[in-house]
């Protein structure tokens, strides 16, 4: 059986296997979180970074505005040559918890398999009912425009404008698309 720690390592193995970051400094960032024993203790993988005392951001995505954010103490950085130092100097003064948020497709769901995913207990409760409100109102939208799409992919097989069908179906498998990521 492994533990909490090996299974640290194993999601962030898992990260730099399947994905390539834009800043190399990242990918040594998270070899260095991996391979020092008394830093990984201190690894926190959770959502919303951003209301943590020392948060890292790291987005894997093409068109992310801000690959990498360091939050400390109500501050961010982009650099991540910054939340290096911190972490460093961490061991070898205070202990202090760096939380981690990672932007890919299947986070959660890694997260969730390893059993390391833990709650961010800096995230404000209203923040999380309003997030929960908003994925909801998200998907009730999307449901409806899919509703709306439908018909007018009907309209178009009455009138046999294949171009126009081709059009709607796109777009409505782009949007259940959406639903299931969800």
């Amino acid at each position: 059986m492994i533990n909490h720690n090996q299974r640290k390592r194993q999601f962030i193995d898992y990260i730099l296997q399947k994905y390539h970051h834009v800043n190399p400094t990242v990918t040594y960032l998270l070899n260095f979180l991996k391979t020092q024993p008394n830093i990984i203790n201190s690894v926190v993988f959770t959502e919303n970074v951003k209301y943590t005392p020392r948060g890292i951001y790291i987005s894997y995505q093409q068109n992310t505005q801000v690959p990498f954010v360091y939050y400390k103490d109500q501050l961010s950085y982009t650099l991540c040559e910054q939340a290096f130092h911190d972490i460093r100097l961490s061991t070898k003064f205070e202990q202090q918890k760096f939380y981690l948020e990672f932007n890919t497709p299947d986070y959660f769901q890694q997260l969730y398999h390893l059993d390391i995913f833990e709650e961010n207990p800096f995230m404000p409760q209203d923040d999380e009912l309003v997030l929960k409100t908003n994925a909801h109102l998200e998907r009730l939208s999307i449901e409806a425009t899919i509703k709306q799409l439908s018909k007018k992919l009907d309209g178009a097989l009455d009138k046999h404008q294949f171009e126009q069908v081709s059009y709607y179906l796109k777009q409505i498998e782009q949007l259940r698309g959406e639903l299931d990521e969800d």
